[in-house]
């Protein structure tokens, strides 16, 4: 012990290392008097969230009134759209009320910030719009859709139905070619 007795222990516990008059080991880390470098960088402003206003509950009940109402006319629309022609054009007259009652109640689940209604009635107005411009269509192909259907309920083998669905694209196509002289307007 003699010969080392001058040097301090690295592993021993910090109450056998030697002390400076104050108290502090003397192989602790001191503070530097001079500035560092690189300069300490300033910190950006923490941006503030604005407090979450809690929903409106009459404007959520009045939104989630017009939900109902929404679901009840697409679902009046696609059922409807099964029934046999003629009565598959009273889908159109369920689809185009859905799709502005679906916007309706979209705006108003915004302003009353009912957070869990905005994206069903975000996604269902869309695919109401959608489905709105699918039996928009059916109404534009109706003498087709129509004659079509009567070929089909009398033809028996598949030569039949065949000839069937080569008359209603011929059909179509005539459509199709006439819309597009009216929109050239030649």
């Amino acid at each position: 012990m003699g010969e080392n007795a001058g040097v301090s222990n690295p592993y021993a516990p910090p109450e056998d290392r030697p002390r400076t008059p104050d108290g502090a080991p003397t192989d602790a880390p001191r503070a530097h008097d001079g500035p560092s470098w690189p300069p300490p960088m300033p910190r950006p402003p923490v941006p503030v969230a604005p407090e979450r206003q809690p929903p409106d509950p009459e404007g959520s009940a009045r939104a989630l009134g017009l939900t109902r109402l929404f679901g009840v006319l697409i679902l009046g629309s696609v059922l409807v759209a099964t029934l046999p022609l003629p009565w598959q054009a009273a889908a159109f007259l369920f689809a185009v009320p859905a799709v502005v009652v679906g916007i309706r109640a979209l705006v108003v689940a915004v302003r009353a910030r009912t957070r869990g209604l905005v994206p069903l009635l975000a996604t269902g107005g869309v695919v109401a719009l959608l489905w709105t411009l699918f039996l928009a269509t059916l109404v534009i192909q109706w003498p087709a859709v129509l004659e079509r259907q009567e070929c089909l309920e009398g033809a028996l083998t598949v030569t039949a139905t065949s000839a069937c669905e080569t008359q209603y694209q011929e059909h179509v196509d005539r459509i199709g070619d006439s819309l597009r002289e009216r929109s050239t307007g030649s």
